[in-house]
């Protein structure tokens, strides 16, 4: 069977290191379309999709991270992200953070659209990495500021967020393990 689809699906991988490289117009459009089509519950549509393309936004997200890392006391986790050269968005030229108010399923929609997205990249010809890190610095102790900073819109909370770019490294597609499926 032949479904292109399927061939996206299986082909994706997480990128953590991109090039320099920009996104096109065309490829923001794209992506910014395959979020807004995305399913919610009841078809309420309460997210927010933050497009964060400007660098010194990308670099202060980026520090932020790392410290927010650094300040949850968690040493060991500060020490391997450290270890892997303290990179959390590893240089994506585009992150985009899901917001929604705090409402029933607003996660599990942020998590349809986080894959409606990383899979448009993935068939453009883009690589992704979906990023749960980002949280602490929206809701940690500079959480308010961060929040205006990125323009959350007021009563939004962070879901999810990804980071798109050209990928500067290789990586085979994860593996999985059939059983994890149950015929019932």
């Amino acid at each position: 069977m032949t479904n292109e689809v399927l061939k996206t699906i299986l082909e994706r991988s997480s990128i953590r290191a991109y090039t320099d490289e920009k996104l096109t117009q065309e490829e923001l459009f794209a992506l910014k379309q395959a979020a807004l089509a995305s399913p919610t519950a009841m078809n309420r549509q309460n997210q927010r999709f933050i497009f964060v393309t400007d660098d010194a936004k990308l670099d202060l997200l980026e520090n932020a991270v790392m410290q927010s890392i650094i300040d949850s006391g968690n040493a060991d986790f500060a020490e391997r992200i450290k270890a892997r050269g303290g990179k959390t968005i590893y240089n994506a030229r585009l992150i985009v953070i899901i917001t929604a108010p705090q409402a029933h399923y607003s996660r599990v929609d942020a998590g349809i659209a986080v894959e409606n997205i990383a899979l448009a990249a993935k068939s453009m010809g883009l690589d992704s990495v979906i990023l749960g890190m980002p949280e602490g610095v929206f809701t940690g102790p500079r959480g308010e500021e961060m929040k205006k900073e990125f323009a959350f819109p007021e009563g939004n909370e962070f879901c999810i967020a990804i980071g798109i770019g050209h990928r500067a490294m290789d990586k085979e597609p994860h593996t999985w393990d059939g059983s994890h499926v149950i015929e019932l």
